[in-house]
């Protein structure tokens, strides 16, 4: 009996800190999601969720304190269920968000049901039996120390690139066909395009709003795109409040997905590629319209319908080729 006891707590363990990690790596996107649960004022607990729920596999993994722990991981679990059914409920939202980035552990809506009914049962079982006091070695709580100190690190340096300034990302040889845009938007050879993928509940995305109203106006773009998921409370809300003069098209959560997981993600596109995507609240016109400049005297950028490409390798062979000849020069003899 105790050694299933013990198998659990392990098992229930691996499952908390593959949570953790997976948020940790991302908190950033964590928190958005917080938001888009619609319970923004509480995003900022992201990394705290994170490391706790980091600490709570460990202390199970190692059998500390184990029957006490089980309690708070039951209280943690029943918590996230229900936010998540009022996620799914309310807003249509599929993501729980539970294991961040890492693809290939997310489940379904009915998967996550599932998982997280099999990790009460686990729970709760390791709870309702008598307190296993195991001796706590020292290499244990090195590791439970190392770990959670590179969690935090790796929490709060994530948390950070997400909440502050806009990530610029430029994106060379991609098309609207590579980001699956074109399921979503007939584009022109001869215009440009911002696209703004956004969430009605998104602090971000609502604060981008007056900025993104003068793109057309100030000749940044030619049109002005709005793509987010349905929730018709959020978007009476922006249309009363903040009176958008750009197009709006509603798709199911799922559906947007196919584009991005992040929001606000910005595309400026032109001759039917992506030139720059922004992630985070979108920049006035002026300083948009100098990003955009910018990109026209980088080294990539589509100019005449054809692509100039600087090719970084062949100059560093270039490059070292002229030195050594250089240096054979002064090697020979006067």
């Amino acid at each position: 009996m105790e050694k299933r006891t013990k198998i659990y707590s392990i098992v229930a363990g691996i499952i908390f800190i593959l949570s953790g990690i997976g948020k940790a790596l991302f908190v950033s996107d964590f928190s958005d999601l917080i938001i888009q649960y619609g319970f923004a004022p509480f995003r900022s607990l992201a990394p705290a969720i994170v490391i706790t729920e980091i600490l709570t596999g460990l202390l199970l993994v190692f059998q500390i304190q184990r029957k006490k722990v089980a309690f708070a991981g039951l209280i943690i679990v029943i918590i996230f269920s229900i936010v998540y059914l009022y996620g799914y409920l309310q807003h249509g939202i599929k993501d729980g968000g539970c294991f961040g980035r890492i693809s290939f552990l997310a489940l379904p809506p009915v998967g996550i049901f599932i998982r997280n009914v099999i990790l009460l049962y686990l729970l709760f079982d390791i709870w309702k039996r008598n307190e296993f006091q195991a001796k706590t070695h020292t290499w244990q709580k090195v590791t439970i120390l190392i770990v959670m100190i590179l969690a935090s690190f790796t929490a709060g340096y994530s948390s950070l690139n997400g909440f502050t300034g806009n990530n610029y990302t430029q994106y060379q040889e991609k098309t609207i066909e590579e980001n699956r845009l074109n399921e979503f938007i007939s584009f022109s050879n001869d215009s440009t395009y911002l696209v703004f993928v956004f969430s009605y509940t998104c602090e971000h995305c609502l604060n981008s709003i007056e900025n993104l109203k003068q793109y057309e106006k100030s000749g940044v773009v030619d049109k002005v795109i709005g793509l987010t998921w349905n929730d018709s409370i959020g978007e009476k809300n922006m249309r009363e409040n903040f009176n958008p003069n750009f197009s709006i098209t509603n798709y199911d959560p799922m559906t947007l997905f196919k584009i991005t997981n992040r929001f606000p993600t910005a595309y400026y596109i032109k001759n039917n590629r992506i030139v720059l995507t922004i992630q985070g609240e979108l920049p006035c016109s002026y300083v948009l319209l100098k990003k955009i400049e910018k990109l026209k005297n980088s080294f990539y950028y589509e100019k005449k319908y054809k692509s100039f490409k600087f090719d970084y390798f062949r100059m560093c062979k270039h490059l070292f080729y002229v030195l050594r000849e250089t240096n054979n020069m002064h090697m020979l003899p006067a």
